[in-house]
């Protein structure tokens, strides 16, 4: 088994066909083809369903390419590693952040990265943690940054805090409840529950309110992503719950405003993730403390007077 075996395989994965395969390796057709014969002829197990608009990977081949996708990506991230420790800052560095980080941590890191950096591409993905954890145990990513509850995260991981994440309940500009004192004042509002952490059944919102012996927050809109959120607030009655930090961004302060008079709500912090016993590569190892930076001047900011 050969690391060209993945190569092949993983360019006819990503275009849907042998021919496109081969225009994009530059490879000839029919060598491709023996490449991957020899593959499965080795597994003892067919990889690809061939048809007429192209192949598709069968059930072996899925869980298959999915081991090799991090094989290549550590193969990749190993020669690209050698050529930044020589000076040659080239290659990828690929991160996961939070919605909220994708808004207040990456302008600054990613705009200090790129005039250091001009050849180097930079892969982002927004998720929480969850639905990309794999990836990053896989070594598609080099790191993730977002909100976390520390203490059910797995040992192959290790998680660095990096600042608070209080967060304040959300109005749009010239909310006829903008005033309010309480919890107890919002309770006949109709609120849109924002994309959840990892470890909620509920939001915290909802466990505040319960806390307090209030009835739960009628949730009439459930968000799947910052934008809808957002979006919904800024042009309808409905409330939500930002992180803190994010009234300081021109768009977001244009359309929504905090509801000063209510206390922040306490929420996970935001840390960064990293594969335990593995050091980022030089160019990921910047662009992490860039994010750093970044999220100690959010904090400063943060910071009362």
């Amino acid at each position: 088994m050969k690391l060209t075996h993945f190569r092949d395989l993983l360019a006819v994965v990503k275009t849907g066909s042998l021919r496109s395969a081969s225009r994009h390796l530059g490879i000839a057709q029919p060598v491709i083809t023996r490449s991957i014969r020899e593959l499965e002829s080795e597994l003892g197990q067919p990889l690809l369903e061939r048809h007429s608009k192209g192949v598709s990977l069968t059930p072996v081949g899925e869980r298959f390419v999915r081991r090799i996708q991090g094989i290549q990506a550590e193969v990749q991230r190993a020669k690209e590693e050698v050529a930044q420790w020589s000076g040659n800052f080239t290659g990828e560095v690929a991160v996961g952040l939070s919605p909220a980080c994708v808004m207040t941590l990456l302008p600054s890191a990613i705009s200090t990265f790129n005039k250091r950096y001009p050849q180097v591409v930079t892969k982002v993905t927004q998720s929480l943690f969850q639905p990309i954890e794999h990836k990053l145990a896989e070594g598609l990513l080099d790191f993730w940054v977002g909100p976390l509850f520390k203490k059910n995260i797995s040992q192959r991981f290790t998680v660095e805090q990096l600042m608070r994440n209080d967060r304040r309940i959300a109005a749009r500009q010239n909310h006829p409840l903008l005033a309010a004192k309480s919890l107890e004042d919002l309770a006949e509002a109709c609120w849109v529950r924002p994309p959840l952490g990892d470890r909620y059944v509920e939001s915290d919102l909802e466990a505040t309110f319960d806390h307090l012996g209030l009835p739960a927050p009628k949730v009439t809109v459930e968000s799947s992503s910052m934008l809808i959120t957002l979006t919904t607030v800024s042009n309808t009655d409905l409330l939500t719950v930002l992180p803190d930090q994010m009234f300081r961004l021109m768009p977001v302060a244009r359309f929504c405003a905090p509801l000063e008079n209510i206390p922040p709500l306490c929420s996970d912090p935001i840390c960064m993730v990293t594969r335990q016993g593995l050091p980022l590569t030089p160019l990921a190892e910047k662009l992490s403390d860039l994010m750093r930076k970044a999220a100690h001047n959010q904090a400063l900011e943060n910071s009362p007077l």
